[in-house]
């Protein structure tokens, strides 16, 4: 009965997080303009010269970003780690001290209700 308890405390508190984490990400999504709604797009009445020189700053700028970017993203995760990390460890250490102390309640039982 309380592992069923303790490992739905979990879920919900690893859900919890999770929801978190995705509502600030879309929130600093929706905080950034798309590239498309700075520039206006001309690409058909521009030369070949000028449609390759745009695909080569689109590169660039989308190298630029990754690089930029990718720090942000392994910092952001090795946070969210961590954190479920220690909701992980905490309701296993709480999921054992509730077993032991079910064992000591009734040591009749084999097992101890572990």
């Amino acid at each position: 009965m309380s592992e069923g308890r303790d490992s739905n405390r979990l879920i919900e508190r690893v859900d919890a997080l999770m929801r978190r984490q995705q509502e600030d990400t879309q929130r600093a999504v929706e905080e950034v303009p798309l590239l498309t709604e700075i520039v206006a797009p001309e690409a058909a009445g521009q030369s070949p010269e000028a449609a390759h020189a745009d695909k080569a700053l689109a590169a660039d700028i989308e190298r630029v970003l990754v690089v930029r970017l990718i720090p942000e993203l392994n910092k952001q995760i090795a946070g969210l780690r961590s954190e479920l990390e220690k909701e992980l460890r905490r309701s296993v250490r709480e999921a054992v001290e509730h077993a032991l102390a079910a064992r000591k309640a009734d040591p009749r039982k084999p097992g101890g209700g572990i």
